[in-house]
C-alpha cells in the first residue's frame, strides 16, 4: 500500500464527511481522527491486509471495493464496499487477522490503529465504538439475510 500524502487534508475531510462511519463526529472531531490515522492507496489486485499480520489495524474503505478470502484460497467469501470497515476483530481484542483483504479496484483506505486512540477525549471514543458497532449490526442484518436465502434455495 502507497501512503496518501499529497492529498489536502480538507480534500480528505470532504471524502470522510461523505461515510457513514464518521456521520456522528463533527468536523472538529473528524479532523482529530484525521490526523491520527493514515490514508493508503491500495492498486487493483494488492493486499490491505493478511492472516499473517499481527496487528491492531482497523481499515475504512474510503473508495472503491475489496474482497475477503482466507488464506491460500481463491474463494471470495464476501466484498467490501465504500464506508465499510474490516480488522475489526484484531483492533479489539488484539488477535490476528480472521481474513485477508485484497482490493478489487483501485481503493482508498483509512487505517486507525488501537494506538490512534489513546488520550483521545471519551466522547471521541465513544462514537468510535458506536459506528464500529453499528457497522458489525449492519453486517450481521446482511449475513442473517444472505443466510436465509441460501436455506431457501437449498429447500427447493
Amino acid at each position: 500500500m502507497l501512503p496518501i500524502t499529497k492529498v489536502p487534508k480538507i480534500k480528505l475531510l470532504e471524502i470522510i464527511a461523505r461515510i457513514d462511519f464518521f456521520k456522528p463526529f463533527s468536523l472538529a472531531e473528524r479532523e482529530i481522527l484525521l490526523e491520527r490515522s493514515s490514508c493508503y492507496k491500495c492498486v487493483k489486485g494488492q493486499k490491505i491486509q493478511s492472516e499473517l499480520d499481527n496487528n491492531s489495524h482497523f481499515y475504512i474503505v474510503l473508495s472503491g471495493q475489496v474482497s475477503i478470502f482466507k488464506h491460500g484460497s481463491d474463494t471470495v467469501l464476501g466484498n467490501i464496499n465504500v464506508g465499510e470497515f474490516i480488522g475489526e476483530g484484531s483492533f479489539i481484542k488484539k488477535r490476528p487477522k480472521s481474513a485477508t483483504a485484497k482490493a478489487i479496484t483501485d481503493s482508498i483506505v483509512l487505517c486507525v490503529d488501537q494506538g490512534a486512540l489513546t488520550n483521545l477525549p471519551h466522547s471521541i471514543k465513544d462514537k468510535f465504538k458506536d459506528s464500529v458497532i453499528e457497522g458489525m449490526a449492519k453486517r450481521i442484518v446482511y449475513l442473517t439475510k444472505n443466510i436465509q436465502e441460501l436455506k431457501n434455495i437449498n429447500a427447493k
